[in-house]
């Protein structure tokens, strides 16, 4: 009744103000009252929406690789450096907590260490548009693929490098922009030297990786100053990960114990926000996982979240190539892969990284795929011992897989001891399966748990004790809250 009374009562004031003086003026039919426009959604402080480009596509026009080609004369002779195989007892195999996959060995190459060095092997030839190229080719006997570092001392504005393997394989270029905007990251984030300067290829399939260099005209070839002091030799290529047993131990055991993530439709978006991530160093070409992230204003910038013990300095992050939609076609059609599995190469910029937590933020220097999912992510004080959480990861760097388990503690790890502690203290999250295991190259695997309908990224990966002979054993995450609190707020917020 209270609100029939104060319409009236509006009605009754409308009508007396608009008298005139009149009485024989009619009164004007009262403004009907306006519907009380709803309250805004209130926006949760503690977590941000995951962000699915299938759904809401970009009106931006994105710049995709324009299929580089070779420019070096067919026919005319490539120098070549060669290497033998392998020192024997070199080992690709780890073990241990915090290690991500190893599948290339580093290879010194003295025959080019030096610019003088390389500059001796090139043969220069004529281009239509009066420049200048001329190509070296690298072979490493066994070598199922082979990254090249190339040491980019000087590079005249307008230089092309490109990288490329066996016949029919992807042709890569880079240029003096990209070269120089590698080169700057590195100096910011305090690498120095000869490290600053390195450029590293794709990974190119086969035993022989050729450098093609092409100068714009009127470019002295003097002026380059360009040395390749190392390769990564890669005892299998990334697709045929796929094929390779998990274990020695474990040959037949494997497919069982992991779970496809095509068999799960309702993990689709978290597939579609992860990555299978490869970087190198002179030591050698690692494998992990990763996930894009989601900012508060949802800008589509590539935020990348990983492991620390994978990707925890400038130059390593340099190096990133990532593998996107890197899982079966359809549910068990391994080793058949999606027909959307995209490389996309260019490093990445090291935002944050702490050790402690075993958290990394990366900003991708080139942008993911259309389709893919900018993650969720929670960073509140209510997931913790009894939750249940799922993680997509590539165990040992094979097709996309899920495990099932349930917080059970917070807890503390140094070196490869780990022990339970309380909320205040523990930086990592112990997470016990129920379905599924984790392997090497799963590390850096976000950590999701649901909340109402939507699962957000709360951890990523470290290790722990967890395999196909022990799916029971426990695994630690990283726990996403703290590095939020203590930087990672700043990027995404």
């Amino acid at each position: 009744m209270m609100k029939l009374h104060i319409l009236w009562a509006l009605v009754a004031a409308a009508a007396l103000a608009s008298c005139g003086g009149s009485d024989s003026s009619p009164a004007p039919t009262p403004a009907p009252t306006p519907t009380p426009a709803p309250a805004p959604t209130p926006i949760a402080s503690d977590r941000i929406e995951p962000l699915d480009t299938a759904l809401r596509p970009s009106s931006a026009v994105l710049k995709v690789a324009s299929g580089a080609t070779k420019n070096y004369p067919a026919g005319a002779p490539v120098p070549r450096v060669t290497l033998g195989a392998l020192v024997a007892g070199k080992s690709l195999i780890q073990a241990g907590n915090g290690t991500a996959l190893k599948i290339g060995e580093g290879r010194a190459i003295p025959a080019t260490a030096s610019a003088q060095d390389l500059a001796s092997l090139l043969s220069w030839n004529p281009t239509a548009d009066g420049g200048k190229v001329a190509a070296v080719a690298f072979s490493a006997e066994g070598a199922r693929a082979i990254r090249l570092a190339v040491l980019a001392e000087d590079v005249p504005e307008g230089t092309v490098l490109r990288f490329y393997g066996a016949e029919g394989d992807e042709v890569v270029e880079m240029n003096t922009t990209q070269i120089a905007d590698l080169r700057a990251a590195n100096m910011m984030g305090g690498v120095t030297g000869d490290a600053a300067r390195m450029v590293w290829g794709p990974d190119t399939t086969g035993a022989v990786s050729t450098l093609e260099v092409q100068l714009p005209a009127n470019v002295d070839p003097g002026r380059l100053r360009l040395a390749v002091p190392h390769l990564s030799h890669l005892t299998t290529t990334v697709e045929e990960s796929v094929m390779q047993p998990k274990t020695v131990a474990s040959i037949g055991d494997a497919a069982s114990c992991h779970l496809d993530v095509m068999c799960r439709p309702d993990l689709e978006a978290e597939s579609r926000s992860l990555a299978k991530i490869m970087f190198s160093t002179s030591a050698g070409t690692f494998m992990c996982t990763g996930a894009l992230l989601n900012d508060a204003a949802s800008s589509r910038t590539p935020y990348f979240l990983t492991a620390s013990h994978c990707i925890g300095t400038q130059d390593v992050a340099s190096t990133l190539v990532a593998y996107w939609f890197f899982r079966a076609a359809s549910c068990n059609s391994a080793p058949r892969l999606d027909s959307a599995m995209t490389r996309t190469v260019g490093g990445a910029q090291l935002l944050f990284a702490n050790t402690a937590i075993d958290n990394t933020l990366l900003q991708l220097n080139t942008r993911p795929p259309a389709r893919v999912v900018y993650a969720g992510s929670y960073f509140g004080a209510d997931v913790g011992p009894g939750f249940g959480v799922t993680s997509v990861h590539q165990p040992r760097g094979d097709l996309q897989k899920y495990s099932v388990g349930q917080i059970m503690s917070y807890a503390v790890c140094t070196d490869n001891n780990c022990a339970d502690t309380n909320a205040n203290v523990g930086s990592r999250l112990r997470v016990s399966w129920q379905q599924g295991a984790t392997e090497l190259g799963s590390s850096g695997a976000p950590l999701f748990a649901q909340l109402n309908s939507t699962r957000y990224v709360v951890g990523t990966l470290w290790g722990g004790a967890s395999s196909c002979q022990n799916p029971s054993g426990a695994d630690y995450y990283g726990r996403f809250q703290n590095s939020y609190a203590q930087g990672i707020n700043k990027w995404l917020n």
